[in-house]
């Protein structure tokens, strides 16, 4: 430890982690003087940043399991550490602020509903999310305030090792176009400062939560009937999910609490469609003939030729339905059309043979056109 630890948000510095230290690169010697030479070693390293051993510390202190590594360079007589990762942002103070502001709030919020808080709290390997709170019948929430830029993939990955630790991870994030949305259960609110997020205002939710809504199938209905598809009427009792926007603290306490759940459903395209509803919603929705997606849903593997292990069964793919299609229990299924089929005989086409009319003309001498090769009198345009 040295004089300038208290100056971390300020100095420009990396961790070495073959040293297992900080490294200043505002100092001639890195803070190293046992090292002499050291930067000129760490400059003249070509293997793969991965490998170099240089990370971000205060990536390293938020997020312990998901290493950002660095590369070094020299630009305009400065010594500067930068992100491998082409999309990270650099770290700001009022980033930082935000990020404990969040904490501060979603704990306050659990607590005055009588839940435990752990703000950093750590699991044996390591992991640990921003705020864990412990809510009714003992199931754990980690609240994580997404402000900087994180891969889908990366996000999938934290969300699965949360799951293992029989954490459910909330997602909360600050940008409407962030990758981690629908990819994980998430919330958003808008990009404020630390001192509008620590005052007892409303922060409200714009998007991530939603609620259910049944609209009477009838000729007043604005929306397709469900289970005709496009055309005609029903009756019956349609759900739909509805853009809910409660504020961040009742948010916090009703999931602790068990009243909002994550729902995952799928798009119209089949992508997935991840947020938060009520518990009672997510009930009338199924008992009214919503589908959720379920997420034990494993592609089927093809069992390859020359195998040894024994034939399985064949698991065949259910009738097509229209994806704008939402059947009800007991209803029975009606096919949208018959394929259409054409007697029409279609002629090989040859070079420069005709290949106009419902018997190919097959007259030699033909020309090339846009639609194939055509004599004088079925050319296009041909009087006729």
């Amino acid at each position: 430890m040295n004089e300038y630890d208290g100056e971390l948000p300020t100095r420009n510095l990396v961790f070495n982690t073959d040293l297992d230290r900080l490294l200043d690169l505002d100092r001639d010697d890195l803070g190293v003087p046992e090292q002499p030479g050291l930067w000129h070693r760490l400059r003249a390293d070509r293997r793969p940043v991965a490998q170099r051993g240089l990370l971000c510390p205060i990536c390293r202190d938020a997020r312990p399991d998901q290493p950002e590594w660095m590369y070094l360079s020299f630009r305009r007589g400065r010594r500067i550490a930068s992100h491998h990762n082409p999309h990270r942002r650099a770290h700001t103070a009022a980033q930082d602020e935000q990020r404990k502001a969040y904490q501060e709030r979603y704990a306050r919020a659990a607590e005055s509903d009588g839940h435990a808080v752990e703000i950093g709290a750590g699991t044996a390997d390591g992991r640990r999310p921003a705020v864990l709170v412990t809510g009714a019948d003992g199931r754990r929430f980690g609240f994580e305030p997404q402000l900087s830029y994180v891969s889908a993939q990366s996000v999938r990955r934290r969300n699965r090792l949360a799951r293992e630790d029989g954490i459910t991870a909330v997602w909360h994030t600050v940008d409407p176009n962030a990758p981690l949305i629908d990819q994980v259960h998430w919330v958003r609110t808008d990009n404020l400062p630390a001192r509008a997020i620590r005052e007892d205002r409303d922060l409200l939710l714009r998007g991530g939560v939603r609620t259910l809504q049944l609209l009477k199938c009838d000729r007043v209905s604005p929306r397709p009937c469900q289970v005709r598809g496009g055309g005609g009427r029903c009756g019956r009792w349609h759900p739909t999910w509805a853009v809910l926007v409660p504020r961040i603290d009742d948010f916090v306490r009703r999931v602790a609490g068990g009243v909002y759940v994550p729902i995952t459903q799928r798009t119209r395209n089949g992508g997935p469609l991840r947020f938060w509803a009520p518990e009672a919603d997510r009930r009338r929705f199924l008992a009214n003939g919503g589908v959720l997606a379920d997420r034990t849903d494993r592609p089927v593997i093809p069992r390859q030729r020359g195998a040894d292990h024994p034939r399985v069964p064949e698991r065949r793919r259910a009738p097509h339905r229209p994806p704008h299609r939402l059947l009800l229990p007991g209803d029975p299924y009606d096919p949208v059309g018959e394929p259409l089929t054409s007697d029409r005989v279609i002629p090989p086409v040859r070079r420069e043979i005709c290949s106009a009319g419902r018997i190919p003309c097959g007259a030699p001498g033909a020309r090339l056109y846009p639609g194939g090769w055509y004599c004088d009198a079925h050319r296009p345009g041909a009087p006729g």
